[in-house]
This record gives structure tokens, sequence and C-alpha cells, in this order.
């Protein structure tokens, strides 16, 4: 009985991080922004800590303290992460900590630093001095060898359950290492050389709205039952619908680069050129802002893109489906860069319809959530309500062009689609493995100014096979900044237009796969 209660004031002492961490919670954050996977990650990291504290190999002082520092750094990491921006300590933050100088480091900490990080901060640098003066001691034949064995099949334990996301450990790896392998694996041309670009016209802006996770069939402009997109639906007579475009893949990671580079089916990875790259070169001023974090694992390729912006902002740094950054937040921003002087290219990356649904749309929105409805039901209609959110943005964002009287113009499509328990499936999102048609079928539309000069080939069909990597050709035809790398007998704009097979995801003929799938 001593033994044990000697064990339990062992273990309540060491837990003390841990409820410190939550004391600071429940006293200083609002709930809605926390996860339960972050508690659940938390406890098996304290489990963790206990086991191999417990073990011979760290009862040597030196050893016990550096496992100790290990411990506490990764409470004050999370809890102040958590007082200072409401979120867990992600990926991102490594990446902005690498990218930024040391003067950037001064003014984000200047912003965030307040009174409860620095108690925070104290309290647990008075609990490592506490916890190094404790006795950690248990009776086994093998301490060592069953301490590591327990502590290897808890870190297996964690990666397979997805609760390592929430690990600050694991996202400073995670955020080193995609920094660095972004610098090295985007092979983008280091110059653009200017007699390789044409210029054909004097059109000021040119907006690109990248939608996320955005499925046609779920749109009212596309014919769906539901009023999702009201706004949309009445502009009918200023916009080009194109409503058979499809994206090739399945994922961000691999969908985007093809959209805003030269990158295609065909063409080499190496030395590609990207259309901020033309742009910027070609004497306009470039802008990225995002409502997807800088950096994670479908976000490095893309960072280097945006990263070659003459200015880009991220307003999220969270895991895409925690992040409750709704994407009106871009707009003021949106607006204050179209009210500077001289020619420009705006990228807006949404947030868009990704999951979690419920977390992209204000209440405000919630037209078609119902209760006691099923599960798939449910996710059915906070997608819609998603999907009604996205509507709003993306005509405001016209509307504001509009109002500038520019010539200009606006693409806006989605990097692919989302499956919601469609074509007879038990599962939502998307996968490699279980593909459906609209995982790939994704809105594209054109807007552009009553002055907007058209090249001389415009031509549109609404109904016009199209593959959205070929999205960097077509920009630079429709605007009329025309790069070498680029195609016009692959612009969705061109009469001159060659249709070519759609292949998608495992080199599958998309207009003939899904056929055989019916």
């Amino acid at each position: 009985m001593f033994k044990a209660n000697n064990l339990l004031k062992q273990l309540v002492y060491l837990a003390s991080p841990l409820i410190l961490k939550y004391l600071f919670f429940f006293l200083f954050v609002d709930w809605d922004v926390f996860n339960i996977e972050d508690i659940k990650e938390d406890i098996i990291f304290f489990i963790l800590i206990a086991v191999l504290v417990h073990s011979k190999f760290f009862q040597k002082s030196f050893l016990k303290n550096i496992l100790l520092v290990v411990y506490i750094l990764y409470f004050i990491l999370e809890t102040t992460s958590y007082l200072a921006v409401s979120s867990t300590f992600s990926s991102s933050y490594m990446y902005l900590l690498l990218e930024s100088g040391s003067e950037e480091l001064k003014e984000f900490a200047g912003g965030y630093f307040n009174w409860t990080v620095f108690l925070s901060f104290f309290l647990f640098v008075i609990l490592f001095f506490i916890l190094r003066k404790k006795e950690y001691t248990i009776k086994s034949k093998y301490p060592t060898v069953i301490a590591f064995a327990c502590a290897g099949i808890i870190l297996i334990t964690l990666k397979f359950t997805g609760l390592i996301e929430s690990n600050a450990y694991h996202n400073i790896v995670r955020g080193t290492y995609g920094y660095y392998s972004l610098q090295k694996n985007m092979k983008l041309t280091p110059s653009i050389n200017l007699n390789d670009i044409t210029i054909s016209s004097e059109n000021e802006v040119l907006v690109l709205v990248l939608g996320e996770s955005t499925n046609r069939s779920h749109m009212q402009l596309y014919g769906y039952n539901r009023e999702t997109t009201p706004n949309l639906s009445k502009r009918t007579d200023d916009l080009f619908v194109y409503d058979n475009v499809i994206s090739t893949e399945v994922f961000t990671l691999k969908a985007v680069p093809k959209i805003l580079t030269s990158l295609n089916l065909k063409s080499n990875n190496d030395d590609l050129v990207d259309i901020v790259q033309v742009l910027k070169a070609a004497g306009y001023n470039t802008y990225w802002l995002s409502n997807q974090r800088p950096i994670s694992y479908h976000d490095n390729a893309i960072s280097e893109i945006a990263s070659g912006s003459k200015y880009f902002k991220f307003y999220n740094h969270l895991i895409d489906r925690d992040t409750k950054v709704l994407d009106e937040e871009m707009l003021p921003d949106y607006r204050d860069i179209l009210d500077e002087p001289g020619k420009k290219l705006i990228v807006l990356r949404l947030i868009g319809t990704h999951f979690d649904y419920d977390n992209r749309y204000p209440k405000t929105f919630d037209n078609f959530s119902k209760s006691n409805v099923s599960k798939s039901q449910k996710l059915r209609n906070e997608y819609d309500n998603a999907i009604l959110y996205n509507d709003f943005i993306v005509n405001e964002i016209i509307e504001y062009l509009n109002k500038k009287n520019l010539k200009s113009a606006l693409v806006y499509l989605s990097d692919h689609g989302e499956n919601i328990y469609d074509y007879g499936t038990d599962f939502f999102g998307r996968s490699e493995e279980i593909l459906t048609p609209n995982m790939f079928e994704i809105p594209f539309l054109l807007w552009t100014s009553k002055d907007f000069e058209k090249p001389l080939d415009f031509e549109y069909k609404r109904n016009r096979p199209f593959t959205a990597e070929f999205t960097y050709d077509s920009l630079g035809h429709i605007f009329g900044v025309l790069h070498s790398s680029m195609n016009t007998e692959k612009s969705i704009f061109s009469n001159r237009y060659k249709e070519d097979k759609r292949i998608v995801v495992g080199n599958r003929d998309f207009d003939t796969y899904f056929k055989t799938k019916e």
C-alpha cells in the first residue's frame, strides 16, 4: 500500500503541468476553439513521460533533467500558443519562425505577448524546479526495456490514431522538415526572361479565386435543387459558367500546383513557371491572400508560389478542419488592394467548403440544418450551408471588383470536389482508393468587366471538356499576358482549344472510367 501511495504521489506531482495548462484554459481561453483530440493527446503524452521518467535510464540526474525540460517545454508551447493566438502550436508557426527575420519575430512576439502568457511561462518554470527535485522510482526486473517498449507503443498509437497532429514536438519537426523540403523540392524557375513574355492587352486587374473542396453538383448555379447560390445565380448574364471542368486530383497538394504552374501530365517537373512569376515579371503588382495555413501536408509547394508575390498574408494557422476563421476576414484587405493604384494580380485562396463544414459559415447562413436527421443528412445540410456562404463570398469579391470600373477579369474554380455520401458510398470527403465523379467535378467561372479586352480568339463553350491543370495557360491567354511555357490550344477560352483525354488519379480516363462503373 505504501509503495502504491508513493507512486500515486509521484504521478500527481508529474501531472501538475498538465493540470496547470487546463487551469489556464478554464480561466483565459474560449473553449469553442479547443479540440477534444488535444485533451486525448495531452493525456497520452503525459503517460509517455511518466513511463520514461520511472525507468532506470532516466534515474541519472542529468538525463532526468533533460526529460523534464522536454516535458515542461511542451506545455509552455501548448499553453502560451492558446493564450496568444487561440490555437495549438502548429507546424505553420514553425514555418513562420524559420521564414521570419529577427525584426519580424520581435513584431510578432510584441503583438501576442501578454500578462497571461508571462504568468504561465513563469509558473511552468517554477514547476520544473519543483519536479526536478522529486525522485521517480519503481521496482521492476527490466524497467528500462519495459519503459522504452511502452514508449514505442505509445508513439505508434499517437501516429495511427492521428492524435500526434496535436503534438507540439511533432509539429516542430514537421514544420522544420516541411520548410526545408519546400525550399529544395519545388523547382520553380529562378527567373523569367522578359523576351519570353508577350503582352497583347491593356487589362489592369486579374483576380484568381481558388476555392476548396467545392463540388459543383451542390450548387444551384449548376442545377442543384436547393438555393445554395442565390447571388451567383442572379449574375448569369455577366458570368461565363463552365459546367464540364474537372480537377485531375482529389488532394490539394497535387491539384493546386497544376492550377498555378506549367506543371501538367505531359510537362517536365523541372523549372516550372507559375502565374505569379509571369505577371510579376510583366510589371504587375502581385498579391496573395490565403485563409489556409502556410504549411502542412497540403500546402508546402503552394506556399513557395505564394511567397513569390509582392505581398502575401495568411489568415489561418490551424489544421484546416479545426479553423473557424471565415473567408470574409480577407475581404477588407482585398478591397484595400483594389484601391491601390497600378496593374495587379490578386490571388484569393479560400477555406471554402473544407471539412468541418459547420465551421465554414456564420450562424446567419445556417439555412438547411435540421434536427433529428441522420449523420449523412446532417453533413449534407452543413455542406450546403457552406456552399451558400461561399456563394456570398465569391459574389462580394466580384461586386467590389465591378465597382472599381477597371479593365478586369475574375476566374473562380475549386482545387477539387468532395464526396458527400454520393453514388451509394458510405463516406464523405475524398479518397484515392474509392473514387466518385464529384471528387473531380468542380465549378469554373469567368467574370469580366464591360471594357475588358478579351483575346481575339475568345470563344465561350459552356460544356467544353476541360481539366484544371491547364488553368495556368488559360489565365495567361484570357488576360493577354502570355509566357512561352503557355499553350493557348489548352486554354478553355480559345476557339483553337484542342480537346484531349482527361486523365485523373491512377492514369484513369475520367470520361470512360466512371461510365464503366455505372
